[in-house]
């Protein structure tokens, strides 16, 4: 009996990856195209402020970067933004880093429109106990 692409656990986890991976590279884009769109963002300022260059940060946006979290915590720093943590299960129960949260609908419908497994909204910044600091939300 032959398993299915889909039913294939090493596929399951290579696919959450891949999305989890787009989910953020579309969260920073997102972010990145309104502060061009409000003026003054240009992206060799933004690789500055993440300690990279210019062309490096060209080719995350346009390839499948594979961020480690210190990257990820660096990019949201340099954004201005703060990520906040929160996974959902099969249950639509919604775990929060201070524990399992109160059901909401908002959470019970993205959960039903197929968000990726694992959703990244907040990350310290190295061994700080503080989070990042932030002006707008995530």
């Amino acid at each position: 009996m032959s398993m299915s692409k889909k039913n294939d656990p090493k596929f399951q986890m290579a696919y959450s990856r891949a999305m989890l991976r787009s989910s953020f590279v579309s969260l920073f884009w997102g972010i990145i195209s309104e502060r061009k769109k409000q003026g003054g963002f240009t992206f060799q300022e933004f690789a500055k402020k993440v300690g990279s260059t210019k062309h490096e940060v060209s080719r995350w946006f346009n390839g499948d970067p594979n961020w480690t979290l210190n990257t990820v915590a660096s990019i949201a720093h340099a954004l201005d933004v703060e990520l906040r943590i929160e996974a959902v299960d099969r249950s639509n129960r919604v775990f929060k880093p201070s524990g399992l949260s109160v059901s909401s609908t908002s959470a019970t419908t993205e959960a039903k429109h197929a968000v990726p497994p694992v959703k990244f909204t907040r990350v310290l910044n190295g061994s700080e106990s503080k989070p990042l600091t932030s002006s707008a939300a995530a």
